[in-house]
């Protein structure tokens, strides 16, 4: 059965609403708390039940009503779905080039990560990198973090990747870098790196790979030299019940088994002798990149930049179906993407 590839290229995005201005965040003594509009308050989620997203998510509400699963009508987003197509998603899901192809349109080339280069540069400020600092870099990553911190900060990074096409996707993006970056395999279920090695340490939702938390952290601890500072990203989950749309979003976003809890990553990087001192949860600031990209990305579409195939356009909507579910699992409170900045003794 074929796409709607016509019905694709007519969206017509809805006028976006007044979304809030990004969180500035501050440590405080004992808490980390969000400014906004000159006042402060203990961050605790960006969203919650009863604050619906406010960020527009006409971009993803459109493609979803063309090919909605089952999961997207059985309690996630049942207004988007009009009664004629109401119909289970046949696509395959195992796209991995053409995915890969909207992932780069989406976030550019080589991120995987909602912000793309902004984001992950935003991600890894806490960590003092320069040229005479090696970075652990482990997680999501297809070059484009990568490239862009070498880049930058003239650091050496060793990227750990165990999935095999993110490493075919991000070869030729670094190898203009040289010796400036590397790239190491590594086993989710006996993690293991170079031993006291590396400054510093940035995970881009490592645990995505299906590592066990305290393995994880223990592994990265190993890798790290005396004083050596960690930034981790996680999607984590707030709890262990039944949630419509979360067995399509795994799915979807090539997980085995849910996140984690928060408390089990917290505890995992205790156990593993880091020391937390900065919690930011990036909820907002990742719902409003992924809003942005995909209207952008509407635009650029309405303007000619169409899929090449039936292949290319059910990928496309494959990807809308993800980041659609994210953004309501987010929004439930079901999700919550946190960064947590780490160090170990000197």
């Amino acid at each position: 059965m074929g796409l709607p590839v016509g019905e694709i290229l007519d969206i017509i995005a809805e006028p976006r609403r007044q979304r809030p201005r990004p969180a500035r965040f501050r440590l405080m003594p004992g808490a980390f708390e969000a400014r906004r509009g000159g006042h402060c308050h203990p961050m605790r989620t960006a969203f919650s039940p009863a604050r619906p997203l406010v960020a527009a998510q006409c971009a993803l509400q459109w493609l979803a009503r063309l090919w909605p699963s089952p999961e997207t009508t059985a309690g996630v987003a049942p207004e988007l779905v009009s009664a004629s197509a109401r119909k289970p998603l046949t696509a395959p899901t195992d796209l991995p080039d053409p995915r890969a192809a909207w992932s780069d349109r989406l976030w550019g080339a080589g991120f995987t990560l909602p912000g793309g280069e902004a984001e992950v540069l935003h991600l890894a400020r806490l960590l003092p990198l320069s040229a005479a600092t090696t970075l652990l870099l482990v997680g999501r990553d297809a070059g484009g973090a990568a490239g862009c911190l070498a880049g930058r900060y003239r650091s050496w990074i060793a990227t750990y990747q165990h999935d095999a096409r993110l490493v075919a996707r991000m070869t030729p993006l670094l190898r203009p870098l040289g010796r400036r970056t590397v790239v190491q395999p590594w086993t989710p279920a006996t993690p293991r790196f170079r031993d006291r090695y590396h400054h510093h340490a940035l995970g881009l939702e490592p645990l995505h790979s299906g590592a066990a938390p305290d393995r994880l952290c223990q592994a990265v601890a190993s890798a790290l030299k005396p004083g050596g500072q960690l930034v981790l990203v996680e999607t984590v989950a707030s709890s262990a019940r039944p949630v419509p749309g979360l067995a399509r979003w795994l799915e979807l976003d090539g997980r085995a088994s849910p996140p984690p809890s928060r408390g089990m990553v917290e505890s995992a990087l205790q156990t593993a002798g880091f020391t937390v001192h900065v919690i930011e949860v990036l909820d907002m600031r990742q719902a409003v990149a992924v809003t942005d990209a995909w209207l952008q990305l509407l635009v650029g579409l309405r303007q000619g930049a169409r899929p090449a195939s039936t292949t290319e356009a059910a990928a496309l909507v494959t990807e809308a179906e993800r980041w659609l579910l994210w953004q309501r699992l987010l929004q439930s409170g079901d999700l919550v993407v946190l960064r947590w900045h780490a160090t170990l003794p000197g």
